[in-house]
């Protein structure tokens, strides 16, 4: 049984471990912010407080992603998404995977403010992308964590 900083294993299944950090801070950050707005700061303009009431709904949404879950499947040479809480979980053959991708966001000065890790997948000639994990200004982790993916699916050493 080998150590994963990104997955955990049980079995034949790696579970991806959720980003409590880096998720937690940015919904609690929207959701606290959205409240503050609505019910203090904006609440004697209708505009400010409907803004207020946006930003808290987005904040619960974004804590609502710590309840997703992505497992690699060995076994059943399966992966595993499930999205949030309330959605059912979508197995998808490892038999469609193309590659995974990074994709970054870059500000003017240069700077990533956004990266995305997914998987690619090729259903029947339609490309499904698999959102794995995200990141702020670096794209290291996600490297990272996608060099695990492909030693755990055997592809890469």
């Amino acid at each position: 049984m080998e150590n994963y900083k990104y997955f955990e294993q049980d079995g034949h299944k790696y579970l991806l471990k959720a980003q409590f950090v880096f998720i937690g801070f940015l919904g609690g950050l929207f959701l606290v912010g959205g409240l503050i707005l609505a019910f203090t700061i904006g609440a004697t303009d209708n505009a400010n407080r409907w803004v207020g009431y946006i930003m808290a709904i987005l904040g619960a949404l974004v804590l609502l992603r710590l309840t997703a879950k992505t497992t690699i499947d060995m076994e059943s040479r399966q992966v595993l998404l499930k999205k949030n809480l309330f959605a059912s979980e979508v197995a998808y053959s490892l038999d469609y995977f193309e590659t995974f991708l990074v994709a970054k966001t870059i500000s003017v000065f240069g700077i990533t403010m956004n990266a995305t890790a997914s998987m690619v997948l090729n259903i029947d000639g339609k490309e499904k992308l698999l959102m794995l994990n995200q990141s702020v200004f670096s794209t290291v982790p996600l490297n990272n964590m996608i060099n695990e993916a492909l030693h755990i699916m055997k592809i890469e050493d």
